[in-house]
């Protein structure tokens, strides 16, 4: 019988134990920031019926889509991000839910996008929504949340910024110059690029679109305003008076974020535009300052809109969005996060086959002690296990043998300091612990 190549398909991983401890590291920090917030748990379908993910993206985002007919010949697609399927579950659980609902998710999703490094077709998000208000103080919370999430993480509150607009503020500039509201949307979209294209890329962008040379000049000089005082915007306003309403709005969420995440740098950057087409209000974008390469690594807003869309009631929402792979490589590069290559503290070493029912004892007794323990299942010289257990990461050996059940002790060997001493049986647990 001929034999499988083992492989994987482009833009997919698997993630081996040296991998996937560090990342579920990240997500147990992560979990821990959010519930401390008191946002709630939730787990949807990877796959949806086509109409729910479609048409709410934007056409890039519908060509991106994993999507196929099914067995039962149904129009299905795999999951693109997490905000729609949220978005369907409080439209059909409305009269379940209790609201404002806080709620979290951390799942993977798919996209058939152009592979490149730290951009994958299958990838992690890590989601954090508020579900039913339409208070300033929601989005404040959200954006500190994104902040206390990177500090609780390892990264110092002046080592990355929150870039922060309003689709309000653009609308309302984007008026001035009688745009329909599909041209808003082409204009969003470009300069939504501008990170990856710079200025010369929008503006040719632009072009494409059909806006003529005056208004895409005025579109690009917009984006490139920035605000870092917030205790005086005037200089803004007496620029661009269409957008005085909207700014002071955004201010006062900024002011209310500090007060819960103080330290924290904002900017307001009228370049911030996000391209998909579901948000409504406040937009933000997260870059680590010392690793500028990974781009954004957390981002989100306000989507009052989208709710609607599966229902006929309006249900405000708004929410931020952690990009897994992205911030764990941007971490691993700044040395934030290290590899960890067991979850194991212990082995214990196997001398002899008669004493197993000691050894059994011991693993069972530090397991209900809470720590992390592997028996080395045949015996073997000793060389070949301590050189296992150091293989592995692990930090204590415990080695128990004929002389030590005589004389109740065990040998207790710390394998990174390279020390070792001899306790008593009853004493292994205080031995490990630290």
């Amino acid at each position: 019988m001929s034999t499988i190549e083992p492989r994987t398909l482009k833009g997919f991983r698997d993630f081996l134990p040296e991998q996937q401890i560090t990342r579920q590291k990240l997500m147990g920090i992560i979990r821990a920031s959010y519930e401390g917030f008191g946002f709630e748990p939730l787990d949807t379908p990877a796959l949806e019926y086509a109409d729910i993910l479609t048409g709410k993206y934007g056409d890039e985002g519908d060509k991106l889509m994993y999507r196929f007919r099914d067995n039962g010949d149904r129009d299905v697609a795999l999951r693109y991000d997490l905000t729609i399927p949220l978005a369907r579950v409080v439209a059909q659980y409305e009269n379940d839910l209790k609201k404002p609902w806080k709620r979290y998710q951390m799942s993977p999703v798919w996209r058939a996008e152009n592979t490149q490094k730290g951009r994958f077709r299958e990838f992690y998000q890590c989601d954090a929504d508020i579900v039913g208000t339409a208070s300033p103080l929601a989005d404040a919370e959200i954006l500190a949340l994104s902040a206390q999430t990177l500090t609780r993480l390892g990264v110092p509150a002046g080592d990355f910024v929150i870039r922060v607009n309003s689709r309000e503020i653009i609308s309302a500039f984007y008026a001035t110059l009688g745009f329909t509201l599909e041209q808003q949307v082409s204009a969003m979209r470009a300069v939504d690029k501008i990170d990856k294209i710079g200025a010369e890329g929008v503006i040719e962008e632009l072009a494409r679109f059909g806006f003529n040379p005056e208004d895409t000049m005025s579109i690009v000089n917009f984006a490139k305003n920035r605000i870092t005082d917030f205790a005086d915007i005037s200089a803004t306003i007496s620029l661009i008076p269409e957008v005085a309403g909207a700014l002071g709005s955004l201010v006062g969420i900024i002011r209310s974020a500090l007060i819960l995440a103080p330290g924290t740098s904002f900017v307001i950057d009228f370049s911030i535009a996000r391209g998909l087409d579901y948000y409504t209000g406040i937009i933000f974008e997260t870059n680590l300052v010392k690793a500028p390469q990974f781009g954004s690594v957390m981002s989100g807003g306000r989507y009052d809109n989208l709710v609607g869309t599966f229902s006929k009631k309006s249900v405000p929402a708004v929410g931020t969005s952690i990009g897994l792979d992205r911030l764990l490589a941007a971490l691993e590069e700044l040395g934030v996060m290290k590899a960890e290559k067991t979850v194991a503290k212990a082995l214990i070493v196997n001398f002899d086959e008669s004493l197993a029912p000691e050894y059994l004892k011991m693993a069972s007794e530090l397991r209900n002690a809470g720590i992390n323990t592997v028996l080395y299942f045949e015996t073997a010289d000793l060389k070949k296990q301590l050189s296992y257990a150091s293989d592995k990461g692990i930090t204590f050996a415990i080695m128990y043998g004929a002389n030590e059940a005589k004389e109740g002790t065990v040998v207790v060997k710390n394998l990174e300091k390279g020390t070792q001493e001899k306790v008593k049986i009853g004493e292994i647990i205080k031995a490990v612990s630290f």
